[in-house]
């Protein structure tokens, strides 16, 4: 029988394989996320989520599942959000993420914000445009590109987060809902995945058509 430690190594030895070049994503949580998934426990998966019940399904099967309950997974979201996030300072979920992006990168061009939120130009300008009002955020001349704006965040708009995080503590444990810690942990890695291969899209290919995304990606896709 081999030892924690020799199993550990030889796991780890299988997660660096599958990353291929892929040198970002050689880190703790993706490593977890990974150990979880070859040797996660049965207490922390239920029998609904168990690989054994969809592993006979074919991928075009599974494809078609995954975004049917990426999908639905929002809505719910969603649904909370108008029930509750109305009677906080924050109108919406989409007010709350705009301000965040504020506090973390301090001092942001108008279409820098509304690129780091994924949204169409007209959407994210109505969305500053409503936490100008509430006086959330402000905008100034930018000094580097006089035909832009730079936004950043108000005390008032700190406030708001802070005022509001009770109700966003809720929204997030009612969205996790039944995940154990490992489940939620092999969760966030594989979605953070996703997500840099979306953002590497969005980025370098916004342009092209889904045909030509799916040709140029077609060796990263399995």
């Amino acid at each position: 029988m081999e030892s924690t430690l020799v199993q550990l190594v030889k796991y780890y030895e299988k997660f660096k394989t599958s990353l291929k070049a892929d040198v970002q994503g050689d880190n703790m949580t993706k490593f977890i996320a990974y150990l979880n998934s070859e040797v996660g426990t049965e207490s922390s998966i239920n029998e609904e989520v168990k690989v054994e019940n969809w592993k006979n399904l074919n991928r075009k099967t599974l494809l078609e599942m995954t975004s049917a309950y990426l999908g639905k997974m929002g809505r719910y979201v969603d649904n909370y959000c108008r029930k509750n996030l109305p009677e906080t300072p924050l109108g919406s979920m989409e007010e709350f993420t705009y301000l965040i992006t504020c506090m973390k990168y301090q001092k942001l061009t108008k279409s820098e914000l509304i690129q780091h939120n994924i949204h169409p130009t007209t959407t994210g300008t109505d969305i500053i445009k409503r936490l100008l009002k509430k006086g959330f955020i402000k905008q100034s001349p930018n000094l580097e590109d006089k035909r832009s704006t730079c936004i950043e965040i108000t005390d008032q708009g700190r406030g708001a987060i802070f005022s509001t995080s009770g109700t966003l503590n809720k929204l997030s444990i009612i969205s996790a809902g039944i995940l154990s810690n490992n489940e939620l942990i092999l969760l966030v890695g594989m979605l953070q995945k996703l997500d840099q291969f979306h953002e590497t899209i969005l980025h370098e290919h916004k342009e092209m058509d889904l045909d030509l995304i799916l040709s140029e990606k077609e060796s990263q896709i399995l």
